[in-house]
């Protein structure tokens, strides 16, 4: 695009040529690299395998970790109660929940009644 004055001039056959040139240029640089640099792809391959022994090998002298299948718990049969459902899932063995001690380490202390403080009405 040519500036003539304040208005813009497009010129159809100049942004052809220069579409062409361009494409043009895209495609030899793409040829060059590959003539070029070709190799670093066998390169990064040749490392990427070597790093894979390596991983492998490695796995394969730590120790393995046993993983514990987890037992598949089941809610049935559903005791006939005449509460229905509470306090009857916590008797079976399987769905018993853990124990932990007591989450307060030492009872709260009663605050003293005000109404046994001498000085609670004021002194007369």
């Amino acid at each position: 695009m040519a500036i003539e004055g304040k208005h813009l001039k497009f010129d159809p056959n100049t942004e052809a040529f220069q579409m062409r040139a361009q494409l043009k240029k895209m495609e030899n640089c793409r040829k060059q690299w590959f003539e070029r640099w070709s190799w670093l792809l066998e390169e990064s391959q040749e490392a990427l395998d070597k790093a894979n022994a390596i991983r492998r090998e490695a796995a394969a002298n730590l120790p393995q970790v046993a993983v514990k299948a987890e037992d598949t718990k089941s809610l049935k049969p559903v005791p006939i109660t005449s509460t229905g459902v509470i306090g009857w899932l916590a008797s079976r063995p399987d769905c018993q929940l853990e124990i932990y001690s007591s989450w307060m380490y030492k009872p709260p202390i009663r605050l003293p009644d005000t109404w046994d403080h001498p000085d609670y009405m004021g002194k007369q």
